[in-house]
């Protein structure tokens, strides 16, 4: 069954047509190396310049966030999560939207470890209810997806909301964005949190 793909890399947006390996995009993506996206609109980030091919071959690790699309997978194997608003940033890209996160890890995000929210999940792991923000060729763009894989090994910085707060923190605050980036923040997200 092919699907719709939307992509983004460092430096361009990726649209087309893919065909479903898995019963999950995620699945899919978080199990190959490249994938190969048909009838494809390739959109340069900084120059605008926009390019109709009939198939790219794409790293999967090369992209900071992909729309989630297709199915959602089996109900009976999902995992019970509480549901955390967080925005992140991956290079060019500002990413906000609910992260889905076991308890042990919400509790340690809440002491002072937001990267606990990331640690031990698949590369690519899916914001709910999300925007990606960018400035393309000069010009603020934002889209609002019902899901967005982010590659958890390209974010930057992490800011949580606070059990009693609806948002994090203003993306033009830079002071509390400092903050999170100087708080105990590993780029490298591969280890597990404790139970």
């Amino acid at each position: 069954m092919a699907i719709e793909f939307v992509g983004f890399t460092d430096v361009c947006r990726i649209s087309g047509a893919m065909p479903l390996a898995d019963d999950r995009l995620s699945d899919m993506l978080n199990s190959v190396a490249r994938v190969v996206v048909r009838n494809v609109d390739v959109e340069e980030i900084d120059g605008g310049r926009a390019e109709r091919l009939d198939h790219v071959t794409v790293p999967t690790g090369e992209f900071l966030a992909v729309v989630g699309s297709g199915r959602r997978g089996l109900e009976s194997q999902r995992r019970k999560t509480l549901k955390r608003r967080v925005r992140m940033g991956l290079g060019r890209y500002s990413v906000s939207g609910y992260l889905h996160v076991l308890e042990s890890a919400h509790a340690e995000s809440l002491n002072g470890r937001p990267d606990a929210l990331l640690a031990g999940r698949d590369m690519l792991v899916p914001l709910t209810e999300a925007t990606i923000g960018y400035d393309r060729a000069g010009e603020n763009r934002e889209e609002t997806w019902e899901t967005i894989l982010i590659n958890r090994s390209r974010v930057a910085w992490i800011e949580a909301a606070d059990d009693d707060e609806q948002e994090p923190p203003d993306d033009n605050d830079t002071e509390a964005r400092d903050a999170a980036i100087r708080s105990r923040f590993v780029k490298d997200f591969t280890g597990s949190v404790a139970d």
